[in-house]
C-alpha cells in the first residue's frame, strides 16, 4: 500500500522538487498501538524531520509505503527509480527473523539499491541495508541499548565524511535496539560506533549513488521517547532498566517536563539524566539528515 502526501518547504515556483518514498517498517499491530496511545506513526516522524531539514529552495513530495500491511503491493522497479530518495524508519522486527514482513522489506531495500536511489534509514534501516547487501545482523552480546546512547564516536573515515559535516567527533543519541550489524556488507564504510555497537553508522555506494544509515534515532525527541517508554512499562521493568512502574512514571514525567521547558529552565533534570544539546537540539540531533538532503539535492 502506498499513500501520497505533499509537504512544501518553499513556495517558490523555481524550487527543486525531491520525490521521497518513506518506508514505514512497523507491523500493523505496532501501528495500532501507536494510534491507541495517541502517537504518530514512524513514517510521520520521518516526514516531519525531513521537511524541517530540507535545504532552502527544495520542495519535498512524499509517498509512504507500509510493507507490513495485508494489502501491500510492492512498487515496480520503474516506480522506485522515479523517486529521488528513500527513507527507512525503525521497526519492531529483527532483520534475521523468518517472517514475510521482514523478507518484503529486505527485498525492497535491495531493489532500491539496484535502482540507484539514495536512501537514509535509522535503526531497522541500517540493519536491513546490511542484510540486503550481504552483511549480517545478530542479537547484540551487550544486550539492549535504550535511551541515551553514549559516546558515539566518529571513525577516521567518518571524520572526513559529508554525513558528519558539522557534527562533533563524539556525541550522544537516542537508541532503542537489541540487534546490531555484526558483519559489515562488502563495500560499506563504517562512519561511527561506540562501546555497545561497533557499527552505529555506515555509508554505502551503489550504482553511483550514496546511501547513509544510522543505528540511532535522529527522528526522536524527548517527548516522543518518553511516550515510547510509557507504553513499554512491562518490557522495561522485565529487562531491569527500571525497578518499578512508578519509577518509569517519574522518568517519563521528568523527560516530558524537560522537553517542554528546555535545558536551562530544567537544568536539574538535564543534569540528572545527562541530557545535553546532542539529544535536545534538533539542529544538532538531525545534522546527518540535513547533510543527506543537501547531498541529494545537489544531484538534481
Amino acid at each position: 500500500m502506498m499513500r501520497a502526501a505533499t509537504l512544501r518547504r518553499s513556495l517558490s515556483t523555481t524550487a527543486k522538487t525531491l520525490r521521497v518514498v518513506v518506508v514505514d517498517g512497523y507491523a500493523q499491530k505496532s501501528r495500532d498501538e501507536f494510534v491507541a496511545r495517541g502517537m504518530p506513526f514512524a513514517s510521520g516522524l520521518y516526514q516531519d524531520m525531513l521537511v524541517a531539514n530540507a535545504p532552502r529552495g527544495v520542495r519535498l513530495e512524499f509517498e509512504t509505503i507500509f510493507p507490513c500491511s495485508d494489502d501491500y503491493v510492492p512498487p515496480s522497479d520503474d516506480a522506485l527509480a522515479a523517486f529521488d530518495a528513500a527513507a527507512f524508519t525503525g521497526s519492531s522486527y529483527s532483520a534475521y527473523a523468518p517472517d514475510v514482513d521482514v523478507a518484503r522489506q529486505v527485498d525492497l531495500m535491495r531493489r532500491t539499491f539496484d535502482c540507484g536511489v539514495s536512501s537514509f534509514g535509522s535503526c531497522w534501516g541500517i540493519q536491513i541495508a546490511a542484510v540486503a547487501l550481504g552483511g549480517r545482523v545478530e542479537l547484540s552480546p551487550n544486550g539492549r541499548e535504550v535511551g541515551f546512547g553514549r559516546k558515539v564516536a566518529l571513525t577516521p573515515e567518518g571524520r572526513g565524511h559529508p554525513m558528519y559535516a558539522g557534527k562533533k567527533s563524539c556525541f550522544h543519541a537516542f537508541m532503542s535496539h537489541s540487534d546490531e550489524v555484526s558483519v559489515v556488507p562488502p563495500g560499506a564504510v563504517v562512519t561511527s560506533g561506540n562501546d555497545h555497537s561497533r557499527v552505529q553508522a555506515m555509508a554505502v555506494t551503489r550504482n553511483g549513488t550514496e546511501s547513509w544509515f544510522v543505528q540511532y534515532h535522529p527522528e526522536y525527541d524527548l517527548a516522543y521517547y518518553a511516550s515510547l517508554i510509557a507504553g513499554r512499562k512491562e518490557r522495561m521493568t522485565a529487562m531491569g532498566f527500571f525497578r518499578s512502574e512508578d519509577d518509569i512514571d517519574a522518568y517519563v514525567d521528568d523527560l516530558t517536563a524537560l522537553h517542554a521547558a528546555g535545558l536551562e529552565a530544567r537544568k536539574d533534570v538535564a543534569w540528572k539524566y545527562g541530557v545535553d544539546e546532542d539529544v535536545y537540539d534538533a539542529d544538532v540531533r538531525q545534522c546527518e539528515v540535513r547533510n543527506w538532503l543537501k547531498y541529494r539535492a545537489s544531484l538534481k
